[in-house]
Formats: C-alpha cells, sequence, structure tokens
C-alpha cells in the first residue's frame, strides 16, 4: 500500500521539522506517537530525497573543552582530610600528586 502524496508530504515535512528541533529520534517519534519503524522508514525517504544531510545537533551534545596552558606555580599546598599538609615549593606534576592521594 502506497502513502498519499499528502501523507508522504507530511511525514517529510515531521523529519525536516526533527531536523531543525535538535532532539534525538526517539524522544522526537515518542513525542508525535509515530512508531519507530514508520519514522525511520520515512527519514530513510528523506535522506534519499534530500541527499546526505549533516546529522542534527541536539542542545545536549558533548562540548570539546581545550585545556588551559600549564601554569607553573611556585607553591603547591596538599591538605589531607586529617589536616596534614605538604608544601611544595616548586612545580610537582599531576602524576605525583595523584600518587600521594592514593
Amino acid at each position: 500500500m502506497r502513502a498519499s502524496k499528502e501523507d508522504r508530504k507530511a511525514m517529510l515535512e515531521l523529519i525536516e521539522q526533527w531536523h531543525k528541533s535538535g532532539k534525538r529520534q526517539k524522544d522526537f517519534y515518542q513525542e508525535y506517537n509515530i512508531p519507530a519503524h514508520v519514522f525511520y522508514y520515512w527519514h530513510k525517504c528523506y535522506r534519499k530525497q534530500k541527499g546526505a544531510l549533516p546529522k542534527p545537533t541536539p542542545a545536549n551534545r558533548f562540548v570539546e573543552l581545550k585545556p588551559s596552558p600549564v601554569l607553573t606555580a611556585g607553591n603547591v599546598e596538599v591538605q589531607f582530610t586529617s589536616g596534614h599538609r605538604i608544601i611544595f615549593h616548586q612545580a610537582v606534576s599531576a602524576d605525583y600528586l595523584k600518587a600521594l592521594i592514593v
């Protein structure tokens, strides 16, 4: 059974709306009560019609963090919960400090 032109147009518009929304596929098709297999079928049709599209950019996507340059401090102080303190008067590597804590 083939979809009517109106149904086809409506589904392709929904897929386009999803692309613009930034929502996850599952969240979108559940919101509109569309069965998963129907959504994926129309998404495939949409991709064929429009060609390759960039992936949608959801709002909760990971963001790349770039570390700041390494700062060399003159003094480093480590204070333990027991109240003991260690003060370093020169640069100390993070690995060395990590070994002290563990």
